[in-house]
């Protein structure tokens, strides 16, 4: 009798595991990816030499970022959310001083952020062992 218990103990515990998993995952891949187009759109101006949608584009960011940091905060070590704001405050920086190899280095760092955090937050094995 005990034994039926403890086994459904155990299954809930491991379904709500799953579950949380799957809906971090979730979120956190569609905030990345929003993220991630708007910074490959900001790369294609500030590459044209079209500052003033860069700058449009970076702003739409900055919104939007506020939003997202809410959320990944409670779900994220705070190292990475820092590296992103800090990568982010740069290429506002440089977009702003038109400095386009600066900007372009800083939004690859930056791209490069936002699309690890899925992929390390992700339940595989990889991440397990």
């Amino acid at each position: 009798m005990h034994t039926v218990k403890i086994m459904t103990i155990i299954a809930v515990i491991l379904v709500s595991i799953f579950c949380a998993s799957y809906f971090t995952n979730t979120t956190l891949s569609s905030h990345a990816q929003s993220l991630e187009e708007k910074i490959s759109v900001i790369d294609t101006n500030t590459r044209k030499g079209n500052w003033d949608a860069a700058e449009a584009e970076l702003s739409a960011i900055e919104e939007e970022w506020p939003k997202v940091e809410n959320i990944w905060t409670v779900l994220l070590d705070h190292i990475e959310i820092d590296n992103i704001d800090e990568a982010l405050k740069k290429v506002s920086e440089y977009v702003k001083a038109r400095n386009a190899p600066l900007a372009l280095a800083e939004l690859a760092t930056l791209k490069q952020y936002i699309k690890h955090i899925p992929e390390k937050e992700s339940l595989n094995l990889k991440n397990i062992f």
